[in-house]
């Protein structure tokens, strides 16, 4: 019944495998992530600074580029209004004068 090579095989300690290469590609793949990790945030912090570096210049050449965007804005305005003017004068069959006058302000 009771066969002494089975008996000891029973209570004697299996040595287990060592998982050697699923722990290596377990670190490996751990510290791949980690690298990726932190090129990304390397990375993206170095474009902020890029970014927060060149954004008072551009903020200087934005405010030139809508000021001279208002001024021709404000000169279109002008002639589109003495265009207007001359429009009118021609349609009531007015006579335009040649030289300007100048209103005096109150």
């Amino acid at each position: 019944m009771r066969n002494p090579n089975t008996y000891s095989t029973l209570f004697e300690e299996k040595t287990k495998p060592k998982p050697k290469v699923a722990m290596f590609l377990v670190y490996l793949v751990l510290g791949l992530s980690l690298c990726v990790f932190g090129a990304s945030v390397w990375f993206s912090s170095y474009a902020k600074k890029v970014y927060i570096g060149h954004r008072p210049v551009l903020k200087t050449e934005a405010g030139k580029i809508q000021n001279e965007i208002h001024k021709l804005e404000l000169e279109v305005n002008t002639l589109t209004d003495i265009e207007r003017v001359r429009s009118l004068i021609k349609e009531l069959g007015l006579v335009e004068h040649k030289e300007s006058i100048e209103l005096e302000d109150r």
